[in-house]
């Protein structure tokens, strides 16, 4: 598994793509000169290769049978206007909770693991291994990039420090960006500095610092979008995997943290990312969290119906300047099929472009200079669905508009996002957009702890993603938690705030955490895992709110409150927080009692 991280490819500008696989993948592509590739499950795989290639891999490298579509993986916080003194979550002490015993599985920027937040009192670390992936030469063979590093090697680094030397020439791992470092201390802080302290302080912790996409970063400056880090998917997918396996070989409950999210993509949960992660969360001892994203309120997401066969439906898309690279994928529901034209602001059109599957068109608008390429995927290879790939060169300011037409309609039902908002220009919005089904994969799979957030008094924030409005779809999020100006650490150590996304699912982790210690470690339920968990944690969420009916298509099934999930755990006492209001239920001892609230009495 070393030859990928000697690919010169990968480290320059070359894009990679998850792939689906079957057979010797490795020992195939490993023959190829245009290309290089790993194995990260027995069945998904990561490639590397300029996109000019992809059709000649796919018939030189017969194993490879799916090459997914590449989407734009961002970091989850938000930058608030102010600043307020926000405690974290308190756990009532009776609980003795504090995550002892349970693993903190991180995919973000790394950890500063210098900081004394991380570390025990005797000066040892809480870290127990780190997958850095952006080490280019490393002597673990048994990940395809970067190199890891264990407890012991942290801690001799740790000493090092101590002693005025270099730690990094032990352990070169840093967190530059500070992400992860933040919400690390969220999670489990364990309250060195005073201030605060994570919720869950002694749990222990895994982190893959994720490798950032060269080729995401060079197109997204060549659009002139001020820098944000973004990743791939392949290595996003491969460090849950390690996570995933260090739980299983050390033998301990894990909760995986996930920091990062995309808009691109199957947001139905049958995307190749949101299958894997649901193959993986019925596992014992694993809790997978991950959070909605805050492109909730981007206008970044259009939705319709064509009524009938020969309608069509136009979807207005503002442009506020000159985009070098731009690409979107139009989402046509099975077994609904359509077929697009494009209009420029000139009123240029490519007129309806006939669909060959897997065939590009090229269209070129003259007047503005502009180039466009067109594919169909019908079906496409996981959902079925009809997927028309759009690709601009040099696409110019103005109103663009789609049109789609029914060519086979049943319900005629449609889905475009556009890609993650900090990687457009300002304005970039469709003019008539859908703020549901504005979930961040992967937080559109099943069997994950989705994750909204809400602001002080549970203000509901309209960045927090949201799920869909149609009955008939997946019910994420599965509950709301604070998310501005939460107290955490930093790099180097002091105090600071982090805001949206993941604030909120690093409380969540934590809160998780405590739960598979009280669940596994302390032995009070040994089958605990991410299902089980998610269960306890809606059936304890406070559903006081008149306002408000649940599940919410954006808060899920109530505020977290883990004091109501363990009066529910221990059975002692249940308020009824269900949505029929006539009744209401409770425990008295080993009584279950359910009266019409006109002639509720007391339980004596």
């Amino acid at each position: 598994m070393a030859s990928f991280k000697d690919c010169s490819l990968y480290f320059e500008d070359s894009p990679n793509f998850l792939v689906e696989y079957r057979g010797n993948l490795k020992e195939e592509i490993d023959k190829i000169s245009y290309a290089c590739g790993d194995i990260i499950t027995s069945t998904i795989g990561v490639i590397s290769t300029p996109y000019q290639y992809l059709n000649q891999l796919v018939r030189n490298v017969p194993s490879i049978i799916y090459i997914n579509p590449r989407g734009m993986y961002v970091l989850q916080d938000i930058s608030p206007s102010n600043v307020d003194y926000i405690n974290n979550t308190k756990i009532n002490p009776y609980l003795n909770l504090t995550g002892s015993g349970v693993l903190i599985g991180m995919v973000d920027t790394g950890i500063d693991y210098l900081n004394e937040e991380f570390k025990r009192e005797d000066g040892t670390s809480r870290i127990m291994n780190i997958w850095d992936q952006t080490i280019q030469v490393g002597k673990d063979k048994s990940v395809y990039i970067g190199d890891t590093y264990s407890n012991e090697e942290i801690n001799n680094a740790i000493n090092a420090y101590k002693n005025g030397g270099n730690p990094y020439e032990i352990v070169p791992s840093k967190d530059d960006i500070g992400h992860g470092t933040k919400i690390a201390g969220v999670i489990g802080a364990r309250g060195y500095n005073g201030q605060f302290q994570g919720v869950a302080h002694d749990s222990d912790y895994v982190v893959v610092k994720l490798f950032e996409s060269i080729n995401f970063r060079n197109r997204l400056k060549a659009n002139g979008i001020e820098y944000n880090p973004v990743y791939n998917d392949s290595e996003v997918l491969a460090g849950i995997e390690y996570l995933k396996n260090y739980s299983i070989k050390a033998k301990r409950p894990m909760v995986i943290y996930i920091g990062v999210g995309t808009t691109e993509g199957s947001h139905d949960g049958k995307s190749v990312m949101s299958k894997y992660l649901t193959s993986i969360s019925g596992g014992r001892g694993i809790v997978i969290v991950a959070g909605v994203g805050n492109e909730g309120a981007a206008e970044g997401h259009a939705s319709g119906y064509i009524e009938n066969l020969g309608d069509i439906a136009t979807v207005e898309l503002k442009i506020p300047r000159e985009i070098k690279y731009f690409s979107f994928n139009i989402w046509v529901q099975k077994p609904n099929r359509a077929t697009l034209n494009v209009i420029s602001p000139t009123g240029e059109e490519s007129k309806f472009i006939k669909i060959v599957r897997n065939r590009l068109a090229r269209t070129e608008f003259v007047f503005l200079n502009t180039t466009m390429e067109v594919s169909y995927f019908s079906p496409e290879h996981f959902t079925g669905h009809e997927v028309i790939s759009i690709n601009f060169n040099d696409i110019k300011p103005g109103i663009w508009k789609f049109q789609l037409r029914g060519d086979y309609v049943t319900n005629g039902r449609y889905d475009i996002w556009l890609q993650p908002k900090i990687t457009l220009p300002e304005e970039t919005k469709f003019l008539e957009s859908d703020p549901f089904i504005t979930l961040t994969i992967p937080s559109t799979a099943r069997k994950v702890a989705t994750v909204a957030y809400c602001g002080n008094e549970n203000a509901i924030l309209a960045s927090s993603g949201k799920g869909s409005k149609a009955a008939d779809t997946l019910d994420n999020p599965d509950f709301t938690i604070l998310g501005i100006n939460i107290l955490t650490t930093q790099v180097g150590g002091g105090v600071t705030t982090v805001s949206g996304s993941s604030a909120a699912t690093g409380i969540a982790t934590g809160v998780c955490a405590l739960l598979l210690q009280w669940g596994i470690v302390n032995g009070n339920d040994k089958t605990m895992n991410s299902i089980r968990v998610i269960i306890y944690l809606i059936h304890g969420a406070d559903r006081s709110n008149p306002s408000y009916r649940f599940p919410n298509k954006g808060i899920g099934y109530g505020f977290l409150d883990l004091l109501g999930t363990f009066n529910v755990i221990n059975r002692s006492y249940r308020e009824n927080r269900n949505i029929d209001k006539n009744y209401t239920e409770y425990y008295c001892n080993n009584l279950f009692v359910r009266i019409p609230r006109d002639n509720m009495e007391d339980c004596k």
